[in-house]
């Protein structure tokens, strides 16, 4: 009796047909895409040019993460010392409510960069307890804490916004990454559709001269065609 063949195991070089179909297709697909680069006769110069644009395109596509990473970093850096300098200048004072003046008597306006709508009656001293300010405030701006009232007043003693907080601030810088981002990401994309749009055009009249040339030659006997 003749030997038995043995089935092809882990050993044998005989390959599986799932195998050869799926280097097959990663070969066709290198091929499909990958044949700009190669020397042949049919790639004309512009198709090397599309190729390096593709490739030059992805990898600015690639850091346009880190740009927006930089650009939200480098804000929060700025507005996070607006926001150290703001709190070391900018503290609550406490105010105290008083009568209005009998008569309609005008009091002097100390209220700084405040509403210019008119509220209730404070006085509040500065911090160095060199000025006692009396002047209408408008409620926009009054802090309510454990029942008082508290202003935001700068070392001098004059009314000024609340300082920035780090919340606030780091909001901003996330956004500003986010902007830089995305607007570098658009920008890459939109120079490259411009670049394209060139491209064909030079594409399409070397196509032209190409056609001009030979076309009057298409078709007839001995021509080639």
């Amino acid at each position: 009796m003749g030997r038995r063949s043995r089935p092809p195991g882990r050993g044998s070089r005989a390959e599986r047909p799932g195998r050869r179909r799926d280097r097959h297709g990663r070969a066709e697909r290198l091929g499909r895409y990958g044949w700009r680069w190669r020397r042949n006769p049919l790639r004309r110069r512009s198709d090397l040019v599309e190729a390096w644009l593709g490739l030059f395109t992805a990898v600015l596509l690639c850091a346009t993460p880190l740009l927006g990473w930089w650009a939200g970093h480098s804000v929060d850096r700025a507005l996070q010392r607006v926001v150290r300098t703001e709190n070391a200048q900018r503290k609550l004072v406490r105010a105290e409510v008083l009568d209005p003046p009998e008569g309609g008597v005008k009091v002097a306006d100390k209220v700084g960069t405040a509403d210019p709508r008119r509220g209730d009656l404070l006085r509040w001293t500065s911090r160095d307890h060199k000025s006692v300010y009396t002047a209408p405030v408008s409620p926009d701006i009054e802090v309510w804490r454990d029942g008082r009232i508290w202003l935001w007043a700068d070392r001098a003693g004059e009314l000024v916004p609340p300082p920035l907080d780090a919340a606030t601030a780091t909001t901003h810088a996330v956004l500003a990454g986010t902007t830089a981002g995305s607007a570098s990401a658009g920008f890459v994309f939109l120079t490259r559709q411009l670049l394209m749009w060139r491209l064909m055009r030079r594409r399409l009249a070397g196509w032209e001269k190409d056609w001009a040339r030979v076309g009057q030659d298409w078709g007839r006997a001995g021509a080639g065609g």
